[in-house]
């Protein structure tokens, strides 16, 4: 099953939403078969167009903590590859996550552009194949700078030559190994390896189409150009890295709050505290004319709308009073912040 993270799936990311099956119209003999509620009692009169087939022998469910987990994974395998890009092609380039969540097979390769440059990796022993996509104009222009050029391209509307397509084998073993990062606590040896190359992905076999796939979208800024990569990951490369993700969330389930003690070195700090009143605004006439024994009039509501500040801080509004022969304050309400 799958868990969409965009509008159905994705983390810009980093955004969260509700997990669904990946699901798909069920085929005309499912449909004509007796259609049983989740009760187990039979329902007639039911639209047979919207009948869907859940796939349960995919082991693929994400839910909302993994895909979190994961997303924060690829932003720091973003950061990281942009700087190992920059490297590379002694130029700068900077790398952004778009998108970012999973997807069936069937899904990811509709995504794909057509033609495109598309590289074909496994990392051994993990099972899967994964996929590294670059647009043309992107791969043209990385092509250019590693031919010495100045990575900028004029005719953005042919297909890369042979030459072109070797040359960017060393950039995409580059971030497939990058990418071999985000599997942390792998006890074994990862070994990527790009095994092949393709123009479109209408005819890619490498999985079934309800696979699950953890899809990262990723916009290149190299020069002036502003290009796509997209890197497709089938669950069972990542299996592993979820799983033990579930285990240390659950090792650290109910952690014990912890106690807040006061430092006795705090105990003598001085705090000032002030009470005042907002009385009215008056003109600057007014001021020039206040001499020593005048009497200012204050309406009695003020009483109760004694301002208290703490070190400056408005925090309380009380009732002046007297209290034991001396004046004092009553604290009512919080004061509202502004």
């Amino acid at each position: 099953m799958s868990d969409p993270l965009e509008p159905r799936a994705s983390t810009e990311a980093p955004a969260e939403v509700a997990p669904e099956p990946v699901n798909e119209p069920a085929p005309a003999a499912v449909a004509a078969g007796p259609i049983f509620g989740h009760e187990g009692n039979r329902l007639e009169g039911v639209d047979q167009a919207k009948l869907i087939r859940y796939n349960f022998h995919n082991p693929g469910f994400l839910g909302h903590a993994d895909l979190r987990q994961l997303g924060v994974l690829h932003q720091r395998f973003v950061q990281h590859l942009s700087a190992r890009l920059s490297t590379f092609f002694r130029m700068e380039c900077g790398l952004k996550i778009a998108k970012f969540g999973t997807v069936t097979f069937g899904e990811f390769c509709e995504t794909l552009g057509n033609p495109t440059h598309l590289t074909l990796f496994q990392i051994e022993p993990l099972r899967g194949v994964g996929i590294v996509e670059i647009s043309l104009p992107l791969g043209l222009t990385m092509a250019d700078r590693l031919l010495g050029g100045k990575g900028r391209v004029t005719n953005a509307d042919r297909g890369l030559t042979e030459i072109e397509e070797t040359l960017l084998e060393d950039a995409m073993q580059l971030i497939v190994s990058e990418w071999t990062q985000v599997l942390e606590g792998e006890k074994t040896i990862l070994k990527p390896q790009c095994i092949g190359h393709e123009t479109s992905g209408r005819f890619l076999q490498t999985s079934t189409p309800e696979t699950v796939f953890v899809s990262t979208k990723v916009d290149v800024t190299i020069g002036e150009l502003t290009e796509r990569l997209q890197i497709g990951i089938p669950f069972s490369m990542i299996e592993a890295t979820v799983k033990r993700m579930q285990l240390a969330r659950q090792s650290g389930d109910d952690p014990q709050p912890k106690q807040v003690q006061w430092r006795a070195p705090y105990a003598g700090i001085q705090v000032p505290i002030t009470a005042e009143w907002k009385v009215r605004e008056i003109t600057l006439t007014e001021v020039l004319g206040m001499r020593k024994g005048d009497v200012i009039q204050l309406p009695r509501e003020l009483v109760s709308q004694t301002r208290i500040r703490l070190s400056n801080t408005e925090e309380f509004v009380g009732t002046v009073g007297m209290q034991n022969g001396h004046v004092a304050v009553q604290l009512g309400q919080r004061a509202l912040k502004d």
